[in-house]
């Protein structure tokens, strides 16, 4: 686990005023305003707002550890037995959390003058001489990955006989701590995270490296919605070394293959992402770790099944069970087979921009797309109303005619329909770049979009209708007509004055008009 320092009111009796302090590159600490800056009174380096607020976890050192004015709260103790030593070119400040592989501290690197985390691994019984030559291999092919989903390792060393690993040091919180002071994450961003998982670990997987402890813990707020994963490779690594190592890991997380010594693989990953993402958007794991020993626990992954919430949330698309079962799924086999293949289905399920588009925008391609039907219909028309003039004036009876050309005009909204259900997107939608979604920001289902494109579209529709049973009866084309020009008068009444823009045909289909945005373009860049 890493943090950053915290930031909070420093006693005034201290000398500072405003309880920030500031480690210049000279080695000087001195009290800063975070509104204004200051200037260090050794080098006279200036220091501005923008530079605290952007490297504040790089270069603030906090005091008063046990103040109650901290955002965040961590059960560690303020100091240990490393406290104040030296790893290298790293002075030990104190430790910010701890887990199975070792203790994370906050320590200066003082070549650079920064603040970085350091990581000193546990040696136990089982944690032999080779064993650990490899987890420091790993940690320098780890080093060598470049991703900004990735926490940064910048050392990696021995001090005496214990190991330890220098790495950015990051904000925080971690989506543990958040699940825990502010419950589950909205859907929509849960998924954006899920999408940094695995750009993160598509791009280790370049260097055969699998994580092997993905979960809420691991994966830290880095601030304008990214995140990073850490203690990558360091717990479960895919090496030769590894085939005969004991079953390690958290037990919530941990792959039912690797319960059964099948070993390693990115979709064991995938089946940890799994239930992080569950816990994530439901606030629980997918199933209730039962038995009194860790290996009972462990085996309950091999016989549980997903206990999804009942009934089912309004907030949460019923895709994302779909989605949540594959990564679940007991044969790995029947997870992805890439990393590629699930980010396509992650990105599938990513609600996109519910911006509503504008009323202009809106009437435009409504407008065109009626003219498009309208142009697309006339010539049938046309011939109608042609043989029924020629049919009055008696000079030819080809009243049959009328009927099968009436019939065959319905090309044209079959043709329209079609399109649609094959997701394509009217001329109107296209030119002004308007996007239809559902209720949670994902694109509709056929069955959805289909139905309400009848109802949009009803004037192409139904005024050539009105038309042709004018011939035979006027009372029935003008009945046609009321209820038509009725529809038009509610669908147009509920645009303008209803919450959200919607219209009656995408409150009766659930459905929105929002901005166009390349959902891809948008996700990856999130990610980078």
């Amino acid at each position: 686990m890493q943090t950053s320092p915290l930031l909070h009111e420093k006693d005034a009796s201290q000398g500072s005023p405003t309880g920030t302090v500031y480690h210049c590159v000279c080695g000087q600490e001195f009290p800063v305003d975070p509104s204004s800056g200051g200037i260090c009174p050794s080098c006279k380096r200036k220091v501005t707002a923008e530079a605290i607020r952007n490297a504040s976890s790089a270069t603030v050192s906090i005091h008063d550890l046990n103040s109650t004015q901290e955002v965040h709260h961590f059960e560690v103790e303020p100091s240990d037995a490393l406290t104040h030593k030296v790893f290298g070119h790293f002075r030990i400040e104190r430790p910010l959390g701890g887990g199975g592989m070792g203790t994370v501290y906050r320590a200066l690197d003082m070549s650079l003058q920064r603040y970085v985390a350091v990581k000193v691994i546990h040696q136990r019984g089982e944690c032999t001489d080779s064993r650990l030559k490899a987890m420091l291999r790993e940690a320098v092919a780890q080093a060598r990955l470049n991703h900004p989903n990735v926490v940064t390792i910048y050392y990696v060393g021995r001090q005496g006989e214990e190991p330890f690993l220098a790495m950015e040091l990051l904000p925080g919180p971690t989506l543990a701590e958040r699940l825990q002071s502010s419950g589950p994450i909205p859907y929509g961003e849960a998924i954006l995270y899920a999408i940094q998982v695995v750009e993160a670990l598509k791009h280790a997987s370049e260097f055969d490296l699998v994580h092997a402890d993905i979960k809420p813990a691991n994966l830290i707020m880095a601030g304008d919605g990214r995140i990073k994963l850490s203690d990558f490779g360091l717990s479960r690594v895919r090496t030769s070394e590894d085939s005969d190592r004991p079953i390690s890991g958290t037990p919530a997380y941990v792959a039912p293959e690797i319960v059964a010594g099948l070993g390693l693989s990115i979709q064991s990953d995938m089946y940890a992402l799994g239930v992080t993402l569950f816990e994530l958007v439901f606030g629980r794991l997918p199933f209730e770790l039962v038995g009194e020993t860790v290996r009972d626990k462990l085996q309950t992954h091999q016989v549980a099944t997903i206990e999804f919430p009942k009934p089912w949330p309004q907030s949460v698309p019923r895709e994302f069970s779909r989605l949540v079962s594959q990564l679940l799924a007991k044969d790995p086999k029947a997870r992805f087979s890439n990393y590629d293949t699930l980010l396509d289905e992650l990105e599938s399920i990513a609600p996109v921009s519910t911006t509503a588009a504008g009323y202009a925008p809106r009437t435009m391609a409504f407008i065109l797309d009626q003219l498009v039907l309208l142009l697309g219909i006339a010539p049938f028309a046309i011939t109608i109303f042609a043989i029924n003039g020629m049919k009055l004036a008696g000079t030819l009876n080809i009243r049959l005619l009328i009927p099968i050309i009436a019939f065959a005009s319905l090309i044209v909204p079959a043709l329209y329909l079609f399109a649609i259900y094959r997701g394509w997107p009217s001329i109107g939608r296209y030119l002004f770049q308007l996007r239809i979604v559902e209720e949670h920001g994902l694109p509709p289902r056929r069955e959805q979009l289909v139905p309400r494109e009848v109802l949009r579209n009803a004037f192409a529709w139904c005024f050539p209708l009105a038309l042709y049973v004018s011939l035979s009866s006027v009372w029935l084309a003008q009945a046609i007509e009321f209820g038509l020009i009725l529809f038009l008068a509610v669908n147009t009444i509920t645009l303008f004055l209803m919450s959200k823009r919607k219209a009656l045909h995408d409150y009766l289909c659930r459905s929105q008009v929002v901005l166009a945005t390349d959902k891809k373009v948008k996700n990856r860049h999130a990610s980078h």
